[in-house]
């Protein structure tokens, strides 16, 4: 008897520690509900990481060879106005020497007037005395005379006077003439030298103008310059935990695989309906899936999904029931805070620039069911839900799945 009630215990004892095997086997799977899919998804949005990097680090190059340019041109014109400010205080010395060489000529021909005028008026009252004596009375002279000779001479002699007289008076008035010529080139050579000066002190305005622009395009590539660097940085630390986090993939990926190799069993995530709801109340796309010029880069390359203009805060739907295999804040690549659900089957829709997240990793969600609420978080410019969807790890179009969905188009979709 007792013997039987052993058999017994150990048969179900044995049973129970096949439950229990069976139950740890389900919950290990679960708990780690990893797809070849979800890798292949981590890996391109990787590849797009790598390609937004390299698409900044153009930028950053473009950048600072734009601000080596500009940096060569300053140079350049701080040395030109160097050389116009040295023009500048040479002119300033050279018409500071012709004022006083002209104030000295002029004191010259001040004085040489005064004696020009002084022997003008010399000769004058010589004239007057010897008009006055009779000296020039040459019939006097005539009839004083002793003899003919005596009459020459005195003629020779009155001459004489005047000549000199008048020589004298006309050397002191060339001295002038020629004083005041020399007055008229410093005047003339100071004026040119003045307008000199002018047009040099327009140059070195233009030139102070030039170099405070040529400043501030520096100082305004050197701020885009960091802004990049530091979203660069950013990039390639989210490279980082994006490596990571395919790493850690793959290794749960192949350790799920060899629990289910050794369990018999192929997991418990979640399977779609099959049968797909639009993932917002709105059918209004503003940018379609295919290449276009991104709105924030500038720059002509494929759009991975169909933008739609739903109104902030304005909730997201699950495309179908499935496991949620990414659910994250922050930049991500550019997608900002965004949900992936895994639908089984090899589809797996992705919704991004989420404002907030509904669910987390590893949860089961239904069709139609609120995931998160609309943004415009990640590189956007405004709100709006960035619908992707994969097919055994391929991005499609996610319209061509809704053809009983009637869809408006922004003018630049």
């Amino acid at each position: 008897m007792l013997k039987k009630k052993m058999k017994k215990f150990f048969a179900f004892a044995m049973a129970l520690v096949m439950t229990m095997s069976v139950m740890l086997s389900c919950m290990s799977v679960s708990a780690f509900a990893v797809t070849q899919s979800e890798i292949d998804a981590l890996k391109s949005q990787k590849s797009q990481l790598a390609s937004q990097k390299n698409s900044l680090q153009s930028t950053i190059n473009s950048l600072q060879g734009q601000q080596n340019d500009q940096i060569a041109l300053k140079n350049a014109l701080d040395e030109k106005n160097a050389i116009t400010v040295k023009q500048i205080l040479n002119l300033n010395e050279q018409i500071e020497l012709h004022t006083q060489l002209i104030e000295q000529k002029t004191e010259e021909v001040d004085e040489a007037q005064k004696v020009a005028d002084e022997q003008l008026e010399k000769y004058k009252v010589r004239v007057r005395a010897m008009e006055e004596s009779g000296r020039y009375n040459y019939f006097e002279v005539l009839f004083g005379a002793s003899s003919i000779g005596e009459f020459l001479s005195l003629i020779d002699d009155i001459g004489d006077i005047m000549r000199s007289d008048k020589e004298l008076e006309d050397a002191y008035r060339q001295s002038v003439k020629e004083l005041k010529a020399v007055k008229a080139e410093y005047e003339q050579a100071k004026a040119d030298m003045e307008d000199s000066k002018t047009e040099l002190e327009a140059l070195k305005a233009q030139q102070e103008k030039d170099i405070a622009e040529a400043t501030a395009v520096i100082a305004s590539l050197q701020g885009d310059i960091s802004s990049n660097s530091s979203l660069l940085s950013e990039l390639s630390e989210q490279e980082k935990q994006l490596n990571a986090d395919i790493q850690k993939k793959v290794d749960e990926l192949n350790k799920q695989q060899q629990q289910n190799n050794n369990n018999g069993n192929s997991g418990g995530s979640t399977v779609g309906t099959g049968s797909l709801v639009w993932p917002s109340y709105c059918t209004y796309i503003t940018s379609r899936q295919g290449p276009r010029i991104h709105p924030v880069t500038g720059e002509y390359k494929n759009h991975g999904g169909t933008d739609i203009g739903a109104s902030y805060g304005s909730a997201i739907y699950a495309a179908d029931s499935g496991t949620v295999v990414r659910s994250s804040d922050g930049w991500n690549g550019g997608w900002g805070n965004y949900v992936m659900i895994d639908h089984g089957n090899g589809m797996q829709t992705l919704y991004a620039h989420m404002s907030s997240r509904a669910v987390s990793v590893g949860q089961s969600v239904s069709r139609g069911q609120t995931i998160g609420y609309v943004g415009s978080t990640g590189m956007s410019t405004g709100p709006h839900l960035h619908f992707e969807m994969y097919i055994n790890g391929s991005r499609i179009d996610p319209q061509t799945r809704y053809p009983g969905v009637s869809f408006t188009y922004s003018a630049s979709a």
